[in-house]
Protein backbone atom coordinates (compact mmCIF):
# COMPACT_ATOMS: atom_id res chain seq x y z
CA UNK A 1 0.00 0.00 0.00
CA UNK A 2 2.95 2.55 0.74
CA UNK A 3 4.61 1.82 -2.59
CA UNK A 4 1.85 2.95 -4.76
CA UNK A 5 1.14 5.63 -2.24
CA UNK A 6 4.75 7.49 -2.64
CA UNK A 7 4.33 6.63 -6.19
CA UNK A 8 1.43 9.01 -6.58
CA UNK A 9 3.16 11.31 -4.16
CA UNK A 10 6.35 11.38 -6.63
CA UNK A 11 4.08 11.77 -9.75
CA UNK A 12 1.99 14.66 -8.24
CA UNK A 13 5.36 16.48 -7.10
CA UNK A 14 6.70 16.13 -10.72
CA UNK A 15 3.86 17.53 -12.21
CA UNK A 16 3.77 20.44 -10.00
CA UNK A 17 7.59 21.17 -10.64
CA UNK A 18 7.30 20.60 -14.53
CA UNK A 19 4.31 23.35 -14.34
CA UNK A 20 6.78 25.73 -12.36
CA UNK A 21 9.22 25.87 -14.73
CA UNK A 22 6.51 26.26 -17.93
CA UNK A 23 5.35 28.85 -15.99
CA UNK A 24 8.59 30.76 -15.25
CA UNK A 25 9.48 30.12 -18.77
CA UNK A 26 6.50 31.53 -20.33
CA UNK A 27 7.16 34.57 -18.16
CA UNK A 28 10.75 35.16 -18.93
CA UNK A 29 11.50 34.30 -22.27
CA UNK A 30 9.17 37.14 -24.77
CA UNK A 31 8.94 35.92 -28.41
CA UNK A 32 8.78 37.89 -31.32
CA UNK A 33 8.38 37.47 -34.59
CA UNK A 34 10.72 37.82 -37.57
CA UNK A 35 10.42 39.42 -40.94
CA UNK A 36 9.68 36.71 -42.64
CA UNK A 37 6.92 35.67 -40.51
CA UNK A 38 5.05 39.29 -40.51
CA UNK A 39 5.57 39.18 -44.38
CA UNK A 40 3.74 35.80 -44.71
CA UNK A 41 1.24 36.97 -42.14
CA UNK A 42 0.97 40.07 -44.86
CA UNK A 43 0.15 37.87 -47.68
CA UNK A 44 -2.17 35.42 -45.89
CA UNK A 45 -4.00 39.02 -44.78
CA UNK A 46 -4.34 40.32 -48.61
CA UNK A 47 -5.50 36.73 -49.84
CA UNK A 48 -8.29 36.65 -47.60
CA UNK A 49 -9.44 40.41 -48.19
CA UNK A 50 -9.14 39.45 -51.92
CA UNK A 51 -11.84 36.85 -51.64
CA UNK A 52 -13.92 39.04 -50.05
CA UNK A 53 -13.30 38.56 -46.32
CA UNK A 54 -14.49 34.89 -46.41
CA UNK A 55 -12.99 31.39 -46.08
CA UNK A 56 -12.91 29.64 -49.24
CA UNK A 57 -14.53 26.59 -49.15
CA UNK A 58 -13.64 22.92 -51.02
CA UNK A 59 -15.42 23.78 -54.60
CA UNK A 60 -13.33 27.34 -54.48
CA UNK A 61 -9.83 25.58 -53.47
CA UNK A 62 -10.34 23.32 -56.23
CA UNK A 63 -11.03 25.31 -58.70
CA UNK A 64 -8.07 27.90 -58.17
CA UNK A 65 -5.90 24.75 -57.61
CA UNK A 66 -2.13 24.80 -59.25
CA UNK A 67 -1.19 21.48 -58.59
CA UNK A 68 -3.30 19.69 -61.32
CA UNK A 69 0.50 18.19 -63.07
CA UNK A 70 1.54 19.30 -66.33
CA UNK A 71 -1.48 21.80 -66.20
CA UNK A 72 0.39 24.04 -63.60
CA UNK A 73 3.30 24.89 -65.44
Amino acid sequence: MITPMTGLIALLIIALVGWVVAELKDKCVTFVHSEEEAEGEEEMREAYEAHGGRELNLKDLLAHNSTKGYKSI
